[in-house]
């Protein structure tokens, strides 16, 4: 320990940890908080092809509304917005946050033009920035370390529970919009279908937060390293841990890269190879990834809990690396599957593999990081993953589309060449990390 810290017990003398069923219940509403922030962050995907017909857009165009106009701010805001919740209310944090971005994907709704849509989808990323860092570190509160694994990979899956929702709704809301009598608002005008899909979708962000309202905040546990007239804890940290935590960042983010551009593609893939409608790829696509997805994360924090109990200090990279490299060949062989049938099989066991990682990461930064710089730490992480996963997957697919194998339709080819080359980097970075993090743990351990 630095001369400069002292070991202190943040919580009040004698704290208990939260009744498993309080804690629990928490965690389920901070679940419906991530699925409504992924519904309202992932319906664009499913409307690629009316936005750009009325937008006239290209696939580049588009590409940076579904990943670098949301992206940038959502992961420089959660910055600050981490300093916030390591210091105040991170309940009050989420309630103001949630009903921001509710209010934003309602102005995408009213959008007409592509600079106007950008700039709603900025204001999405804005105020979902408030919502993981704070939410991680309320659930690292509620549970004892070597029970963390599982609630945090329920969080995680209130993203794929959104992404599923927000392909299924939008889906069923543009084939409904299509066979109904037009929507006229006052100065608006009459909505495209597009626009009305993201009003739909606006309308339970704000009912939420009221029902966030009376959530107690946990007490924060464990004894944590406070810089004793030094600010600079967070810089501490990053000086002593910066190889684990860069490798794990890289290794995660780049992982990421391979989901977000199927997140991003699958639904234009699907229509322009194998024709299908939108209502149909929303149904399938979603029900696929509210399956298998999920599945996938629930066993993954299962996973990582049995190993850890059995001794296993690594749980966590084990599972992700036994995931990624399953995921490998289904993420490039997809888009060569000769059915539209046969190509979601196949999706949906990637969706599956990439699952078992895809609620690890935060578990394995929980693990080398003292309480009070945790949600920083999650927020310099949803920085530099986000913006690796969710700007070089999208635009990533679409650059090599348009510029390299120009041809619409050849969309699906150009997300197995991405992830052929971002997938096994990412999983050499897991592999390599594995000594440096065993070393951090234990130095963890025993400050």
């Amino acid at each position: 320990m630095d001369r400069n810290q002292t070991a202190i017990d943040s919580s009040p003398a004698g704290e208990a940890w939260p009744a498993p069923a309080r804690a629990w219940a928490m965690v389920m509403l901070l679940v419906a908080a991530y699925a409504t922030a992924f519904v309202d962050r992932q319906i664009l995907t499913l409307l690629v092809e009316p936005v750009k017909r009325d937008l006239g857009i290209t696939d580049t165009q588009f590409s940076l509304l579904s990943g670098l106009a949301f992206t940038l701010f959502y992961t420089v805001m959660g910055i600050p917005f981490a300093w916030l919740a390591d210091r105040g209310s991170r309940r009050n944090l989420i309630v103001v946050s949630m009903t921001f971005w509710s209010v934003m994907t309602a102005a995408c709704g009213m959008a007409n033009s592509f600079l106007t849509l950008f700039l709603a989808r900025i204001g999405v990323g804005v105020g979902e920035a408030g919502l993981s860092p704070a939410a991680y570190s309320m659930i690292a509160d509620s549970f004892p370390p070597e029970k963390r694994a599982r609630p945090l990979g329920v969080y995680v899956t209130g993203a794929i529970l959104g992404v599923g929702l927000a392909l299924i709704i939008g889906g069923a809301v543009v084939h409904w919009a299509n066979s109904a009598p037009p929507v006229v608002l006052p100065v608006i005008g009459e909505l495209k279908t597009w626009q009305l899909a993201f009003l739909v979708v606006s309308l339970p962000g704000p009912l939420l937060a009221l029902l966030m309202l009376p959530m107690r905040e946990p007490a924060r546990h464990e004894k944590v390293r406070a810089v004793v007239g030094n600010p600079a804890s967070f810089r501490v940290f990053l000086r002593k841990r910066g190889l684990v935590f860069w490798l794990l960042a890289m290794g995660f983010s780049l992982l990421g890269v391979s989901i977000a551009a199927y997140l991003s593609w699958a639904p234009a893939f699907m229509m322009r190879v194998h024709g299908w409608s939108i209502a149909r790829v929303g149904a399938v696509y979603g029900g696929i990834l509210l399956v298998f997805s999920t599945s996938g994360i629930l066993i993954g924090g299962w996973w990582v809990d049995r190993l850890a109990a059995r001794g296993y200090k690594d749980a966590v990279l084990k599972v992700a690396i036994a995931g990624s490299a399953l995921a490998l060949p289904f993420a490039i062989g997809a888009p060569f599957a000769p059915t539209g049938e046969s190509a979601m099989a196949v999706i949906a066991v990637m969706s599956f593999a990439f699952g078992l990682t895809q609620g690890l990461p935060a578990a394995a930064f929980q693990v080398v990081a003292p309480n009070r710089v945790r949600a920083r730490v999650i927020a310099l992480y949803l920085l530099v993953g986000n913006i690796i996963a969710f700007t070089v997957g999208p635009t990533g697919v679409a650059l090599i589309s348009d510029y390299w194998l120009r041809d619409p339709a050849k969309i699906g080819i150009a997300i197995g060449v991405l992830s052929a080359f971002v997938v096994p980097l990412g999983l050499l970075a897991l592999i390599v990390v594995r000594k440096p993090f065993l070393a951090a743990q234990a130095a963890e351990a025993a400050a």
